[in-house]
């Protein structure tokens, strides 16, 4: 009698997680590095920069999160040039919002495009860290 009362409880609790965990994940804004936010970014720089075949790299979180309205971004851009290395290519940096909206699409995307940066370096291997720190 008593087990089943705890399956029943537990089965409550888990549909009320489960619950809560969708409408959270369908009200919270598109992660930076997502195909989402991605494609909000490409066409918001080919049509207000005027900036074709573009190639992100570096994208992060600065602020916001799962539970927020907004997250603001950062990553480097520059235009793809054919036979020239990526590190000698002409990086800006981007900054962008991406804030929740009431009406369709459901999302907006603030955007504001820097100087000149250098190409950021891949982040070190979990070793090398490693051994850094001995």
């Amino acid at each position: 009698m008593i087990k089943s009362k705890v399956v029943i409880v537990g089965v409550a609790v888990l549909a009320a997680l489960s619950a809560v965990a969708a409408y959270v994940h369908s009200n919270a804004p598109p992660a930076c590095n997502s195909e989402a936010a991605e494609a909000m970014v490409y066409d918001k720089l080919h049509n207000q920069f005027h900036l074709d075949s573009v190639f992100l790299n570096n994208i992060r979180t600065l602020a916001g999160g799962y539970f927020g309205d907004s997250q603001d971004c950062s990553a480097e851009v520059t235009e793809i040039r054919g036979n020239i290395d990526a590190s000698q290519m002409p990086w800006r940096e981007i900054r962008y919002r991406i804030e929740r909206q009431d009406a369709a699409p459901g999302f907006a995307i603030a955007m504001t495009v820097g100087g000149n940066v250098p190409l950021a370096e891949p982040p070190p291997s979990f070793w090398t860290r490693l051994l850094g720190r001995l």
